[in-house]
């Protein structure tokens, strides 16, 4: 308990520097190269000072430009672990209330990271506009599609607003199974644990399916590989 205690502790205190850091040199370069190369810093020693394992997997599915990127949703040990495991800069579409984590939400949103008020219709638009001018200019976007944190690892459906997007931007969407976080920090608790991470990029669906199909179509496809690789099934790309 002591143990886990003191963990928590230091990645907190972890965090709020590199929150601080990376709010500066946004501030003061006014540019996000900056911040998102911290964020990358800060997401790797939050994975080292929590002591995790990670397993990576499939990370030759990855495209070279801009993407969407969908993944099941654990723990608030997921951003980290994706900023850890991919090895390039990434953005997070996410609800607006994260954003309103002071200075936490300052930070994000000064590494190029994007969000929502889902209650606000011209938001979204505004949103839309930055995100898809964000993909095609390279940057892959991770989308956490159930909207929310399981509690036990399960998947819930998937919401397909995201999809939009990748229609839009015509871009593939590239499901990955992330497995771990719920172990590590469980919902509903701020005493991190011992666990083995996991992160297993899938086959894309190509941009000419991404166009051709509805956004229903698209989100129930990704949910369907991603439950197969938590299955450790591998059933092949029905697309």
């Amino acid at each position: 308990m002591i143990t886990g205690f003191l963990k928590s502790a230091a990645i907190l205190t972890h965090t709020l520097v590199s929150s601080l850091l990376i709010y500066l040199s946004g501030v003061v370069t006014r540019s996000g190269r900056a911040p998102s190369r911290l964020m990358d810093w800060w997401g790797k020693w939050f994975i080292r000072i929590g002591g995790w394992g990670v397993r990576t997997e499939g990370m030759e599915h990855l495209p070279e430009g801009g993407a969407i990127l969908v993944s099941n949703h654990q723990s608030l040990v997921d951003i980290p672990l994706l900023v850890t495991a991919l090895h390039r800069g990434v953005g997070f579409l996410a609800k607006r209330e994260l954003g309103r984590i002071p200075l936490f939400g300052k930070a994000m949103t000064s590494a190029g990271n994007l969000f929502v008020d889902r209650d606000d219709p011209r938001d979204a638009i505004q949103l839309m506009r930055d995100a898809v001018r964000a993909i095609r200019g390279g940057k892959i976007i991770v989308v956490f599609a159930e909207g929310t944190r399981s509690g036990d690892g399960t998947i819930g459906e998937f919401k397909p607003g995201a999809f939009y997007l990748a229609q839009k931007a015509g871009v593939p969407v590239v499901p990955v199974y992330i497995d771990g976080g719920c172990r590590a920090l469980p919902k509903g608790s701020l005493l991190f644990r011992p666990a083995d991470l996991v992160v297993r990029v899938l086959a894309p669906l190509p941009p000419e399916a991404v166009t051709s199909l509805s956004k229903q179509e698209i989100a129930l496809e990704a949910r369907r590989r991603i439950l197969s690789a938590r299955d450790g099934e591998d059933r092949g790309a029905v697309l």
